[in-house]
C-alpha cells in the first residue's frame, strides 16, 4: 500500500522509502521512528522565511526536517516552536 509519493507499507507492515527501500518506520502508527531528523533555525527554510521569529514570539522557532535514513529524500518539514513536539500525526484508517 502506497502512503504517498515517497512512502509505502512493506510486507511486514513497516513503512519504507519508495526510492531506496530503507525502513523509515516500524509500523504505520510510527511511520518515522527510524527516520533521520534534522533541526535548524527557521531561516534555513529559504528566502521566503526571513523575518526574525523574536519579533513575534519569545520562543525559539526551528525548521524540522524528516529524511529517509537510506537515501536522505525529504519526507516532512515543519516550522515550529523548538520546545514543542511534532504537530503532524499520521492516522491510517
Amino acid at each position: 500500500m502506497d502512503l504517498d509519493l515517497n512512502l509505502t507499507v512493506g510486507a511486514g507492515g513497516h513503512v519504507e522509502c519508495r526510492h531506496c527501500g530503507a525502513m523509515v518506520g516500524t509500523s504505520t502508527s510510527t511511520p518515522f521512528d527510524q527516520a533521520v531528523r534534522n533541526e535548524q533555525p527557521s531561516s534555513a527554510a529559504g528566502p521566503g522565511v526571513h523575518a526574525d521569529p523574536a519579533r513575534f514570539t519569545d520562543r525559539a522557532i526551528v525548521l524540522r526536517r524528516v529524511l529517509c535514513p537510506g537515501c536522505l529524500v525529504l519526507l516532512q518539514t515543519e516550522i515550529v516552536p523548538a520546545d514543542e513536539p511534532t504537530y503532524r500525526q499520521w492516522s491510517l484508517r
